[in-house]
């Protein structure tokens, strides 16, 4: 196999799961809090992340948490080439650092993240571990297929949660909202939450204005 080395500055804990890569330029908190990596050790392939920090715990008028796809990091690790240690951003509440020790959530630095990018498109699938120094040795411990457990039982919610379309303000809605506030004033949307993202729930709801009843994974119908 292939080993690639870099500087921890997450939850200082080795772990495994399947590598995959994102080469988005912008919008990791959005990606770390996404519930399809489940189980999965990210490689960003932009090469500056952490600049404009994490933003806060604010949560939305629906209750969810406004800033981030869930109340949680779901991911196992993630891998980054160079980490900008000031976040410098009016949004920014803390460093990606401190959120992942926040989370649990190791982090490494440092890694030619382009090259690991080119081996999972030449190979396919490939499952890793990150070692940590400090933690546990990789030969320790064997490697997680997270394609083998039920991720919808993992990342899904435990309870009923009904989503109703919040009072239109005055001059506030764009004609979209105003629209579908009329055609769909009836229309109720049973979703069964096998890993949905917030902001799929919030276009649901605040923009198509329908009500949602989200379930979870193994609900009795």
């Amino acid at each position: 196999g292939s080993i690639f080395h870099g500087f921890s500055f997450g939850h200082p804990e080795s772990i495994s799961g399947e590598v995959v890569f994102n080469t988005g330029m912008v919008g990791y908190p959005e990606s770390l809090t996404d519930p399809s990596y489940a189980g999965q050790i990210l490689v960003i392939t932009f090469p500056l992340i952490g600049n404009y920090g994490v933003p806060s715990d604010e949560r939305d008028v629906l209750g969810l948490m406004k800033n981030f796809e869930s109340d949680k990091i779901h991911l196992k690790a993630v891998v980054i080439q160079d980490y900008a240690f000031q976040p410098s951003h009016y949004t920014s509440a803390r460093s990606l650092g401190t959120w992942l020790q926040e989370q649990g959530i190791p982090g490494i630095y440092g890694v030619d993240t382009r090259a690991v990018t080119k081996l999972i498109r030449t190979q396919g699938s490939t499952l890793g571990k990150l070692e940590i120094e400090g933690s546990m040795l990789a030969e320790s411990f064997e490697f997680t297929d997270p394609n083998l457990q039920n991720l919808s039982a993992v990342v899904s919610r435990i309870a009923k949660q009904v989503f109703l379309p919040p009072p239109l303000e005055d001059g506030c809605a764009n004609p979209e909202q105003e629209a579908s506030s009329i055609a769909n004033k009836d229309v109720h949307i049973l979703a069964v939450d096998c890993g949905i993202k917030n902001n799929i729930i919030r276009y649901l709801v605040n923009i198509l204005r329908v009500k949602l009843t989200l379930v979870p994974w193994d609900y009795d119908f």
